[in-house]
């Protein structure tokens, strides 16, 4: 399969979600303005590869964050999404977060 430009450097769980999007809401036209984003710094779900802006006709908005919100994906406002599992910003931080966007359990020492 290849990765679409703008979902190099995202979590490979969340490129699925977002590719699952795409097909969902393809009537609509959308275009992915935005992938990741390392500049963002850690307190953005950009930075941690889970986020995109994705964006359609204006009178199109709801319909994208309705499909969105179906297949499990944050709606964050204005085009921006991201598909963190239930998961948090902390969660991302402790680097536990696997490519399928899950957290994997603390290592004992």
């Amino acid at each position: 399969m290849t990765i679409r430009k703008e979902f190099t450097g995202m979590l490979p769980g969340a490129i699925q979600k977002f590719e699952e999007l795409l097909v969902a809401v393809a009537e609509l036209n959308p275009v992915i303005a935005k992938g990741y984003d390392c500049t963002t710094g850690k307190d953005s779900f950009y930075y941690w590869g889970v986020a995109c802006q994705i964006t359609v006709a204006p009178d199109d908005m709801d319909d994208l964050e309705a499909a969105a919100e179906e297949l499990g994906i944050t709606w964050l406002g204005d085009g921006d999404m991201a598909y963190t599992n239930g998961l948090t910003i902390e969660d991302f931080k402790t680097y536990r977060v696997n490519g399928d966007v899950e957290l994997t359990p603390e290592k004992e020492v």
